[in-house]
């Protein structure tokens, strides 16, 4: 069972590092390095930067089910949200938990009083042996810090940049995970189909999923081609 979040935001269904696919082998070993810090917290942060669509909020909300599912609580929060009532002081006192995740860094960068509770909380964090993990879309070198404090507290704070899926058959792999999570079987043809006609971007084909999976359980069927052209009107 998931811990409840704050300001009710919730967890992704296919959020999990099981469907996170990626090109790169440097990346692949940050990543594990990641997943030993939450296992063995000890006061870890990371910061994940990357372009949009390269998974940066879907490994965020794999980190707090990770920790979740072994019984520790956790704390998502998108910086971004409009239709949250985000201020500095929701930071103050997460560091009693043991993994906070901040998306969207972008939005309150060079704000002193974000920048100044963000300090705190990763200090304070380090102090307890929590981990925090950041997400952005540029690297931290080029944020505008306007504060002393922040700029200390990301000494130990571990970048690792994050990448687009490319190829072809990366972004099936990929979807086939994802389809795996949804509990039915996703064919290599089928994957080849979507992404000629669709797009070979997977925060779109995702959606797409979506549809596949729903109609899959409507129809009580598999997946296969002639289902998925009748099923997406692509006669």
């Amino acid at each position: 069972m998931f811990v409840q979040l704050p300001l009710k935001i919730g967890l992704r269904d296919d959020a999990c590092f099981e469907t996170f696919v990626t090109e790169e082998e440097s990346l692949a070993f940050a990543l594990n390095a990641l997943q030993t810090a939450l296992k063995h917290p000890s006061g870890n942060a990371f910061y994940l930067h990357a372009e949009s669509g390269a998974g940066k909020t879907h490994l965020l909300q794999a980190a707090c089910r990770y920790v979740t599912e072994k019984g520790q609580a956790s704390v998502y929060l998108p910086m971004k949200d409009d239709n949250l009532p985000l201020i500095p002081d929701v930071l103050f006192g997460l560091e009693q938990t043991p993994l906070v995740c901040l998306d969207d860094m972008d939005n309150i960068i060079g704000h002193k009083k974000w920048e100044l509770a963000l300090a705190n909380l990763l200090t304070k964090s380090s102090v307890q042996g929590h981990n925090v993990i950041l997400a952005g879309e540029i690297s931290v070198v080029d944020w505008s810090l306007i504060t002393p404090e922040l700029t200390k507290a990301l000494i130990n704070v571990l970048p690792i940049k994050l990448y687009t899926l490319h190829e072809k058959e990366e972004v099936i792999v990929a979807l086939q995970r994802h389809a795996a999570r949804l509990g039915f079987e996703l064919p290599v043809e089928v994957g080849n189909y979507l992404v000629k006609k669709f797009s070979s971007d997977l925060q779109e084909l995702l959606a797409v999923l979506k549809l596949l999976e729903q109609a899959t359980l409507v129809e009580k069927r598999r997946l296969t081609l002639p289902f998925v052209k009748k099923v997406l009107g692509h006669q």
